[in-house]
């Protein structure tokens, strides 16, 4: 799922460039400076939208992100402590905790397993 998301966002952005990159020079062509206003206006429409539908990243795992998403979150993230927290949440570190005890469950008791069985060593003298 991920790297169709990452093909399909890498698509989307060489689209968008090629259409800015085609439309740019009409547009200064026939407005002028008055063009900039245009994508100024554009652009600052994007921060609300950002600010109210994209989650917080930083100091967060993929597993992190992986964990919200799978929990249905709102599509608004501005009233949800686990998305625009700058911090960590404890639930994802607990969870990080609990998932590294169970590895390390998992590999005494297959080490424990593992001398019950007979070992041999082959060697060969070459000479």
């Amino acid at each position: 799922m991920r790297t169709k998301g990452a093909a399909l966002a890498t698509a989307t952005n060489w689209i968008t460039n090629f259409v800015i990159v085609e439309i740019t020079p009409i547009g200064i062509q026939n407005l002028g400076w008055k063009f900039y206003i245009i994508w100024t206006v554009f652009n600052a429409t994007f921060l609300p939208i950002i600010y109210l539908f994209y989650p917080e990243t930083a100091n967060r795992t993929l597993e992190d992100m992986d964990a919200y998403y799978r929990s249905n979150p709102s599509l608004i993230v501005i009233g949800d402590a686990d998305a625009i927290s700058t911090k960590r949440p404890t639930t994802y570190v607990q969870h990080q905790i609990e998932n590294i005890h169970e590895r390390a469950v998992y590999k005494v008791a297959h080490l424990e397993s593992d001398k019950d069985k007979d070992l041999s060593v082959h060697v060969e003298n070459m000479g």
